[in-house]
């Protein structure tokens, strides 16, 4: 296993809030290890002021070749927490759609 150099012009993200942490090339695959973070919005629930609250679980979600491997692009999505009503969200973006592990890339 090699790391490689982290770039998202390399393999396509064209989402500004996704950073890449690590890549790695395995024998039989390349796993990209990302983070997804970016400023609260509004509540959705009830419009209140949200908070940065914790990450989720890495989601698995399969990705183009590169270099003639398969890609896996383990995605850490950020949550968020209303001040006013608790309730708490997960951030989303155009990799993936919402309550989904498949990237549209790949769709």
């Amino acid at each position: 296993m090699r790391q490689l150099y982290h770039t998202t012009e390399l393999i396509g993200i064209k989402d500004k809030n996704i950073t890449l942490t690590k890549v790695f090339q395995h024998e039989i695959h390349i796993e990209v290890q990302t983070t997804l973070d970016y400023t609260p919005p509004k509540c959705c629930h009830c419009q209140g002021k949200q908070i940065k609250y914790d990450f989720q679980k890495p989601s698995k979600i399969p990705f183009i070749e590169i270099s003639g491997l398969p890609s896996l692009i383990r995605l850490k999505k950020r949550k968020f927490q209303c001040k006013d009503c608790h309730k708490v969200t997960v951030s989303e973006t155009s990799l993936v759609q919402k309550n989904c592990q498949i990237s549209e890339l790949v769709k």
